[in-house]
């Protein structure tokens, strides 16, 4: 079964609560209940644990907290769903230095009428603190493999799935890498957006925003950032959505630029290394959502 073609009762959902800059992922209790999983002792888990420092699991779903090292704050339930909610952590933290590569200067050193290119003008030393990011990345990875099989016969509270995410997370090339699957019903919806450029604008606050929380910065000035570093594009519900990075972003699948096909489409990403880049991309994804829930789509 996929949502690529069929209409499916949805059994999670992701959202992006702007105020306090931070993503949700709620669950359908029936799910958890028709696929019980015990997660403490799983292999993943271990694995994920020894290879990336992580001092504890919270395996229950009805806890105060669930994942890696408290990752995900336990908000309650809703409609039938749980409602897991993560703040995006601070990776890019100032250090009570000058900048090494300016001396504090915030100029470059070769053009002098450009800032600096480490610092970005401000003169200030940066120290990234990785261990959040990758705590919440990793949880990430193990839910959405976990919640990977989808279930026909739960009762959705009268809404499909709308996307399906697959993450993964390693300290190497690509190690932020993310795939999935937009529904018939999103992409049909996506293709008849009346105003295009309001609706990309609209994405592109919140990986502006997600990117900012996470680099330490209400990036107020955006122009500290290239412009294509938070580039939108869509052609007839083919959604292309990058962020700071080498050509880093999230695109349709190779066999699914068909704009003819009336399905939904697989996508899949480029050089997603970080999980400050992947948790970026997953902030637009749900403010995605967000907006085709707020419309109606998959609603029923």
């Amino acid at each position: 079964m996929s949502i690529i073609r069929e209409n499916i009762p949805c059994w999670y959902e992701l959202s992006f609560l702007t105020e306090e800059e931070a993503l949700s992922l709620r669950i359908s209790e029936e799910y958890l209940r028709k696929r019980p999983l015990i997660l403490e002792n799983n292999m993943m888990v271990i694995g994920m644990k020894q290879q990336l420092g992580f001092e504890k699991f919270d395996n229950s779903f009805y806890g105060d907290n669930f994942g890696f090292d408290e990752s995900f704050i336990n908000a309650g339930i809703k409609n039938g769903f749980i409602d897991l909610k993560a703040i995006l952590p601070v990776v890019r933290k100032k250090e009570d230095r000058p900048c090494g590569y300016c001396n504090g200067t915030g100029k470059n050193e070769l053009f002098a009428d450009e800032n600096c290119i480490i610092c970005k003008g401000e003169g200030i030393s940066y120290i990234y603190d990785w261990k959040e990011a990758f705590a919440l990345s990793a949880t990430f990875t193990l839910l959405f493999t976990y919640l990977y099989m989808t279930e026909k016969s739960i009762d959705s509270k009268s809404r499909n799935q709308l996307i399906t995410v697959c993450t993964n997370t390693h300290k190497e090339a690509h190690g932020g890498s993310l795939y999935g699957e937009f529904s018939k019903a999103i992409v049909s919806w996506m293709k008849n957006i009346g105003c295009v450029e309001s609706f990309l604008n609209s994405l592109k606050i919140v990986t502006t925003k997600a990117y900012g929380k996470m680099y330490g910065c209400k990036l107020d000035k955006v122009e500290i950032f290239d412009a294509y570093d938070f580039k939108m594009m869509m052609k007839n519900g083919r959604l292309i959505m990058d962020c700071p990075g080498n050509s880093c972003g999230i695109n349709p699948s190779e066999d699914y630029w068909d704009e003819k096909e009336e399905t939904g489409y697989k996508f899949s990403c480029h050089n997603v290394d970080s999980p400050m880049q992947q948790l970026t991309l997953l902030a637009g994804l749900a403010a995605l959502h967000d907006m085709a829930r707020k419309a109606g789509v998959g609603v029923f």
